[in-house]
């Protein structure tokens, strides 16, 4: 996408405007998009040093991406709270898939809409090459990333242990899970009230 001038501006103070309120909304999870965010959560950290009770509100509208670059703004979000004393929510607006997911249960506090629906499965791997030693090093990757995921699943929903999230996530299949079964499972600690229509 090309922005012209003035758009670009008009982004920009958008970008400042929602640091300044401790907002962030996250896409697809790419490196770029890691960084970006990781930028502004520092940003906003350091605004909210010392206040927990204002958080950073992370909203999640992803279908997932790069396990890297996930792994990376977790630990931002991790290191944000040591150095800074804040507190991040994280919502899920709409649906939350993959790494999207997994980013999701890295907040203080967990948020989904009650129309909101997560995704969690397997990794999907792009292998080029044929030296028996790339598949063996892939396959270490791998196993470590399942591990540090079940890891974080049993830390933040107190169920289960990591080896039974391991099985359950990485089944083989995809896992469509509604608001309700994710709160069951200990995937969500809210699910916002839908807003009551009223006839105009």
């Amino acid at each position: 996408m090309v922005l012209l001038d003035d758009e670009l501006r008009d982004y920009r103070a958008r970008r400042q405007e929602m640091d300044r309120q401790g907002a962030y909304f996250l896409g697809d999870i790419t490196e770029e998009q890691a960084e970006k965010f990781n930028k502004s959560l520092l940003v906003m950290a350091t605004d909210r040093a010392g206040r927990p009770n204002d958080p950073i509100r992370v909203f999640i509208t992803s279908g997932g991406g790069s396990i890297g670059a996930g792994f990376s703004i977790i630990e931002m979000m991790n290191r944000m709270r040591r150095t800074y004393n804040v507190r991040i929510t994280t919502f899920v607006n709409g649906y939350a898939y993959s790494m999207g997911a997994i980013i999701f249960q890295a907040g203080d506090r967990r948020v989904l809409g009650p129309y909101s629906t997560m995704m969690l499965h397997g990794a999907a791997w792009a292998v080029t090459g044929q030296d028996d030693q790339v598949f063996r090093d892939l396959a270490k990757l791998s196993r470590m990333y399942r591990s540090q995921v079940g890891e974080l699943f049993a830390q933040r929903t107190g169920r289960q242990d990591a080896k039974w999230w391991e099985r359950y996530i990485y089944s083989g299949r995809d896992k469509y899970l509604s608001a309700h079964e994710c709160l069951e499972l200990g995937l969500a600690d809210e699910i916002t009230e839908p807003v009551a229509w009223r006839p105009v």
